[in-house]
């Protein structure tokens, strides 16, 4: 993967960080959605100055979020797909850092 291409998933997965986590804390407004803004707005920023092994941190952080709520996701999949989709792209995510 090229240097370009990994500096273009950075920036996608930080503004995806950013754009989950306002548009939760608009969802329900809770103490633990403003420490998420703010660790992802932190997560975001770093992952853009390119410190080392940030990216593997994220990763782990989201690959943990996401394993702690798939089996919520799934047994209330009719009310909670937005979440499942969410869940997922946070997979994604954590894979695409780990594999850039």
């Amino acid at each position: 993967m090229s240097a370009e291409n990994g500096k273009k998933i950075v920036l996608g997965i930080g503004a995806y960080l950013i754009l989950k986590s306002v548009l939760n804390l608009i969802l329900g407004f809770s103490t633990a959605n403003v420490v998420y803004l703010i660790l992802f707005v932190v997560f975001a920023v770093l992952l853009v100055m390119r410190i080392p092994y940030i990216s593997y941190i994220v990763a782990g952080f989201l690959a943990i979020v996401f394993l702690m709520n798939i089996g919520n996701n799934l047994a209330n999949i009719r009310c909670n797909w937005i979440y499942l989709v969410d869940g997922l792209l946070d997979f994604v995510c954590s894979a695409l850092l780990v594999l850039q």
